[in-house]
């Protein structure tokens, strides 16, 4: 199979853009199929030599001011539509696959317009994975809805001039959640695939699962408003009162202060900073260092607000839980669908410190189990979210 993978945001090697499209782009590799990966003209040359890509794309829409906005974003669709579409042209051999794995409105209208070109194999598919989608959550059903503005009109229309390609198959539109799964089809009214995110399976041990004296809860990744660290102070602060609870310990990633929704700047509190049970990492992990966090965990915590993450991915669940560490995590959002496959989570019942420490005390308390339980169920999760099976939903996508 031949494939093309479209990626303005391979600029700067910063983000997940890196690790994640180069995993894929990897994995197809190992498996006998051509991968073309085309990245921003100004792309670092250590990363575009790192991928073997080409740089292509002028504009990056999530860095660009001038893509942005109404007229920004248009104009965006139009420059995308002309460096692809002459890059797919100009090639002596057809791409089976053209991927944008991250999409937004900015792409959206250009794949539109080309799923019509006729100067474009009809033997060429496009799959078009979207981590972002048109609605707004409302907490009163649990759900997106979808506003009536600029940007959802616009995408509508597009959806509507790309419906007969998406409905022959030459179009998959994909999703990495249940929740923007259902979120596209209610908006599009149109078939959506479930593909899986692919994280590289870990390097796991064969320990016996024994009784531990103490048990390490940690949260990793930067400390956000949206991932709950607030509620997770307030938890924390609560069971270190507890005598009962002076065989657990905390570990929280926190290197800056971070915004809340009022403006104002939150940071560690003094007493937990000083307090023996915690630690807090001020400093931004390296891959070996974060593997060390990982592997020095017991149980991950994922307090993230429903608002953020119905329907959005958290690496860190799976790169947990695929470790067998049991999860404690917001109900209602992405990472119970994690929780479901490791049988080993916790949920949270509300966006409160109260339920977060409900919810610990409850993992702490059933943690051999929920081990036990963990690590006979990670395989299973690390194959589902494993490039081998991107790439054979892939394959299936390109026939029609």
């Amino acid at each position: 199979m031949k494939v093309l993978i479209a990626e303005e945001a391979l600029q700067t090697g910063t983000g997940h853009w890196p690790g994640y499209i180069g995993g894929i782009a990897s994995g197809l590799r190992s498996a006998g199929n051509s991968v073309d990966i085309l990245v921003h003209k100004n792309c670092v040359p250590d990363l575009y030599a790192a991928l073997d890509g080409t740089p292509v794309f002028s504009r990056n829409c999530w860095l660009d001011p001038a893509s942005q906005g109404g007229l920004g974003g248009l104009r965006h669709n139009f420059i995308f539509r002309r460096e692809l579409k002459s890059w797919i042209c100009s090639r002596s051999e057809r791409y089976d696959l053209v991927c944008a794995l991250t999409m937004r409105l900015q792409h959206l209208l250009a794949f539109a317009l080309m799923s019509r070109a006729r100067d474009i194999p009809r033997e060429t598919h496009f799959l078009l994975l979207f981590v972002q989608g048109f609605g707004r959550y409302d907490a009163t059903i649990g759900k997106s809805v979808f506003p009536r503005n600029r940007s959802t009109l616009l995408a509508r229309l597009c959806f509507r001039l790309m419906s007969k390609a998406v409905r022959s198959g030459r179009i998959v539109l994909a999703a990495e959640t249940k929740g923007m799964q259902d979120e596209l089809e209610r908006f599009t009214g149109l078939p959506v695939a479930l593909f899986p995110h692919p994280v590289p399976p870990p390097v796991l041990s064969d320990k016996a699962v024994v009784e531990k004296k103490q048990i390490t809860l940690t949260c990793p990744g930067f400390a956000r408003h949206e991932k709950g660290t607030d509620l997770l102070q307030d938890a924390i602060l609560e069971l270190l009162s507890d005598d009962k609870l002076n065989h657990v310990r905390f570990i929280l990633q926190w290197p800056n202060p971070f915004e809340m929704p009022d403006g104002s700047l939150m940071q560690p509190r003094e007493v937990l900073t000083k307090h023996p049970q915690v630690e807090f990492k001020n400093e931004n992990l390296n891959l070996e260092e974060y593997e060390s966090l990982l592997q020095e965990s017991d149980i991950i915590l994922l307090p993230y607000r429903r608002e953020s993450y119905h329907n959005r991915v958290s690496r860190v669940a799976i790169e947990g839980a695929g470790r067998g560490k049991p999860l404690v995590y917001m109900s209602g959002t992405w990472a119970a669908e994690v929780a479901e496959i490791s049988k080993a989570g916790v949920p949270i019942r509300a966006e409160s410190g109260k339920a977060l420490a409900e919810a610990i005390r409850q993992a702490v308390s059933e943690f051999n189990s929920l081990k036990v339980e963990a690590e006979t169920h990670a395989e299973e999760l690390i194959k589902y979210h494993s490039t081998e099976r991107f790439h054979q939903l892939m394959q299936e996508a390109t026939v029609s």
